[in-house]
């Protein structure tokens, strides 16, 4: 691992394990259990006949090495509330592991893999087939078909998900809107995601190994100018892009104004198990990415590869931002990426700049993250790309 100005990941990944057993001799995360979850969800839908045509249920194991075939067949055009509840273990020991908005993914019949953005959403089924699911951390998928990587072995994790799959009599809204007042905790959010959406902002998507999400939206955020764009994460990943094609030169800046008020983790972020960051990034036209992130303690100028396993191979990150003085106060930033690219990566120079993204995670710590961007724009000379506004 490159690293420059950063502390040894030894004294981190201490301060780490002592945070983490002293967060379970304190009763660690309050979770419902899967088992009542399901019996919960039942027992809602048992008193709603009129509604409900049948539910099914599974369970997902996390230590599986293939797709779980549930046997239901969905037909195209039909509508379906899927539920889930759990949690997968990487270190149980500390509590380090995820839920079903990280790592439960499903496919139907030959359809693209997609990730459950929540513990439930009510899924239009566009191609009919059998429906698959499966428990992958991000990074294992080798393509969108669903194949795994061999050179990304599944090991060391424990637990399951509870996967219930609801079938409406009529409008699933209205559906929905009933159990939601026999049992706000399990259908509420359901409902509230069906009646308002929150929608990717327009020009940009979702990286595709990390799976949809709704941690970045438009304006409103909050006493925003009516143009930024919003990033709330918490316990959940993902890197949203927006497609450039622009040549990286000499002259070629990326631009940026950004208002942080939470940042997700209070460790310093460059071990695998503390990597929670908010970050702006850009892509270049041979595979690799240079994310600008703003640390909580990592010194300014620090450079170092993802802690993590495919992303290693992959992703630098560039400390230009450190510490909670300046949160909650908008600040411009400017970086020179070529410049940056000879340090901190090195080697053959790209020709372009493929793709800016927009980087959230929240996922080892299961903490929060919070903030706003605009004016992005990539510079080269005179001429101008405007990301967002």
């Amino acid at each position: 691992m490159l690293l420059r100005n950063a502390p040894s990941p030894i004294p981190t990944t201490l301060r780490f394990m002592a945070s983490r057993l002293l967060h379970r001799l304190r009763g660690g995360a309050k979770r419902v259990p899967a088992a009542a979850y399901r019996l919960g969800a039942e027992r809602t839908l048992a008193r709603l006949p009129g509604h409900v045509e049948r539910s099914d249920w599974f369970e997902v194991d996390g230590s599986a090495q293939g797709w779980f075939d549930t046997g239901l067949n969905l037909q195209s055009g039909e509508v379906v509330t899927v539920l889930a509840a759990g949690h997968l273990h990487l270190a149980k020991a500390f509590d380090v592991g995820f839920g079903p908005t990280v790592g439960l993914w499903y496919r139907i019949g030959d359809s693209e893999l997609a990730k459950f953005i929540g513990p439930g959403e009510t899924i239009i089924v566009k191609q009919g087939g059998v429906l698959f699911l499966v428990t992958k951390p991000p990074g294992e998928f080798a393509d969108q078909a669903g194949a795994f990587d061999p050179g990304q072995p599944r090991s060391g994790v424990s637990g399951s998900f509870m996967v219930g799959v609801v079938r409406w009599r009529g409008e699933p809204q209205a559906g929905l809107a009933a159990a939601a007042e026999i049992n706000e905790s399990v259908f509420g959010p359901v409902l509230r995601r069906l009646r308002t959406p929150v929608k990717t902002p327009a020009g940009w998507q979702y990286l595709w190994r990390l799976g949809q999400g709704e941690i970045f939206k438009s304006a409103p955020c909050r006493d925003d100018l009516g143009h930024e764009l919003c990033c709330q994460t918490s316990g959940d990943v993902g890197i949203l892009q927006h497609p450039v094609d622009v040549p990286l030169t000499p002259d070629t800046r990326l631009d940026w104004s950004w208002l942080v008020t939470q940042l997700p983790s209070k460790l310093p972020e460059h071990i695998q198990p503390t990597h929670d960051y908010l970050s702006i990034a850009v892509e270049f036209d041979n595979g690799l990415d240079l994310t600008y992130m703003w640390s909580v303690s990592l010194p300014v100028g620090t450079v170092f590869q993802c802690p993590l396993p495919w992303w290693d191979q992959r992703e630098t990150h560039w400390v230009v931002r450190s510490g909670t003085a300046e949160l909650g106060h908008w600040l411009p930033e400017s970086q020179p990426v070529l410049d940056d690219y000879r340090i901190a990566i090195g080697g053959e120079i790209p020709s372009r700049i493929v793709a800016v993204w927009l980087i959230a995670n929240t996922a080892f710590q299961r903490g929060q993250g919070e903030c706003r961007y605009r004016g992005i724009r990539l510079h080269n000379g005179l001429q101008e790309t405007l990301v967002h506004r």
